[in-house]
């Protein structure tokens, strides 16, 4: 593990480099995610004194965003120092924004959680390799003479910056949900045939069930049917359509 330079008293701590790979956990064979309890305690060892906050507007935690949904606004504070409100949406299973009126206290706890894992990463770099996709080392052992290892670095900003899509590792990390895996083309190509032996007016009402279900504004449905999620869906509205047929 990288040694970190002790901050100033005030001063916002470089907390980059500093996660290893005992420090991941797996979900089934797909995601790895950091526990939110372990983004405490690094900060509570290497940025003593720094203490997550929630933002309330009159009096109430959860903001309300112009299209009716809500989300939290998060920031650190030391004494008289805080950081920039870092805004972070309150989700459903489907990481889509929550209405107000849809919104529970367990909806509530676990963005808070979540925020405090991704604005820990803004503020202060803590577990961005899991954002950009960089290899994470393992840790020192006690046996083993320390190597000298370098630190990552942020990703390279301005003009000639490359885009970094989030990994699915961040993914899960801010909203402890496990992406689903894609499904191979040759399901997605039976899914096609079975469509094609409804009749018109059944094919029709699963096409429309889709776009309803997953917010699809596309006429065509097939290049969105990426998930086994997706392809259950689809087969449940066929096997309807089949049983109402005379």
């Amino acid at each position: 593990m990288p040694n970190q330079a002790k901050p100033k008293a005030g001063s916002i701590p470089d907390l980059s480099g500093l996660i290893s790979k005992e420090d991941l956990h797996k979900k089934g064979s797909f995601a790895t995610y950091m526990n939110w309890a372990r983004t405490t305690q690094y900060l509570r060892e290497h940025a003593p004194g720094w203490d997550f906050y929630l933002e309330p507007k009159n009096e109430e935690y959860v903001w309300a965003a112009p299209n009716g949904t809500g989300y939290l606004m998060c920031f650190f504070q030391n004494g008289e120092r805080k950081t920039p409100l870092f805004p972070f949406p309150i989700m459903d299973n489907r990481n889509n924004p929550l209405p107000l009126e849809k919104i529970s206290a367990r909806d509530v706890s676990d963005s808070h959680r979540r925020g405090l894992c991704a604005c820990a990463a803004f503020v202060f770099g803590l577990a961005y390799e899991l954002w950009a996709r960089i290899e994470i080392e393992e840790a020192e052992k006690a046996d083993v003479a320390p190597a000298k290892k370098e630190i990552a670095r942020s990703p390279q900003r301005g003009a000639n910056a490359k885009q970094v899509k989030a990994s699915p590792v961040a993914h899960e990390m801010v909203t402890g949900k496990v992406p689903q895996a894609s499904i191979p083309q040759s399901q997605k190509d039976a899914l096609a045939k079975e469509l094609q032996t409804l009749p018109p007016h059944g094919r029709n009402r699963v096409i429309s069930s889709f776009r309803q279900q997953f917010n699809i504004s596309s006429e065509k449905i097939s290049e969105f049917i990426t998930t086994p999620e997706h392809l259950s869906f689809i087969k449940s509205k066929i096997a309807e359509v089949e049983s109402d047929s005379p």
